[in-house]
């Protein structure tokens, strides 16, 4: 269980939204380094190092792909380094492009993590406020994949167990393998869309007086949580211009100081420097029991 996923859902999207509209904004190197470092070391925290160095070892072959295509077919910039096919490779296409995979790879990061905490529970607790048919509807489109992916790889080991794949013909094999999959998404289909009318009959957004028991609350984390946002919103506004970063014709010169660089890592570190400080603060106390 993540410490960091007891903060308001509310509050956990605009923190995501504003690391990653800040990095795509600023399209500086070290922001987007600083968002893609914070990034993977969450994912660390919330999968552990064996699982999560897998998802690590592909998005750095995306990475790659991304960095070596985009310089590839933008020639743009007054600093050749080589030709390609009688086209200039030029360093201001490639930083771009190593720049831009960053910032892509990151972005992933943070998606896979913010929806690892940000479960179906949280999007009934903010959805419903506004429609409980709202809510269950997104809970329900939330659930499918997740639950598809572990019904097919059920069904999968199961049938490669029995030799249900055994045969020598590639297309009986396609045949059998898309049956397999059809009656998967049947199945999930039914266990999903089946909740409207499970909740319906229980009377579930039946009437407009309904109550409901409110687990998340906005709490003084929260709030504290929230100013820091507030302030770090100032901040980047107020020095917006010295954060851009321009490749084309050439690289502009950064006038940022160290403590810029301060402020905006508190910023991409902070799940990972609340999830370690809760994780010593829990030793720490099983230690004195």
């Amino acid at each position: 269980m993540s410490a960091f996923s007891n903060f308001h859902p509310i509050l956990l999207l605009v923190y995501v939204t504003v690391v990653v509209v800040t990095m795509f904004s600023s399209f500086h190197p070290i922001i987007v380094a600083l968002a893609l470092i914070g990034g993977i070391l969450y994912f660390f925290i919330l999968h552990g190092i064996r699982t999560a160095s897998k998802d690590v070892v592909y998005y750095f072959f995306v990475f790659l792909l991304i960095a070596v295509a985009y310089p590839s077919y933008v020639h743009n910039g007054f600093t050749p380094l080589f030709f390609l096919n009688d086209h200039a490779v030029t360093l201001e296409a490639v930083t771009k492009g190593l720049v831009l995979a960053g910032a892509v790879v990151a972005t992933c990061f943070w998606t896979k993590s913010y929806f690892e905490i940000f479960t179906t529970n949280k999007v009934l607790a903010v959805l419903t406020r506004v429609s409980a048919n709202l809510g269950i509807l997104v809970s329900m489109l939330w659930r499918f994949i997740p639950l598809f992916k572990t019904k097919w790889h059920e069904k999968q080991m199961a049938q490669r167990g029995i030799g249900y794949y055994k045969v020598n013909s590639r297309v009986e094999k396609f045949r059998r393998a898309f049956a397999l999959w059809r009656q998967t998404l049947v199945q999930t289909a039914e266990l999903v869309f089946v909740k409207p009318d499970v909740m319906k009959a229980r009377g579930y957004g039946m009437t407009k007086a309904r109550t409901q028991y409110r687990v998340m609350r906005f709490t003084k984390r929260d709030g504290i949580l929230t100013i820091g946002l507030v302030l770090f919103l100032l901040y980047y506004i107020g020095y917006f211009s010295q954060h851009q970063t321009q490749y084309y014709p050439e690289i502009s010169e950064q006038t940022l100081g160290a403590g810029h660089y301060v402020i905006i890592g508190l910023l991409m570190f902070y799940p990972f420097i609340y999830e370690a400080k809760e994780s010593v603060k829990w030793r720490y106390l099983q230690s004195k029991i």
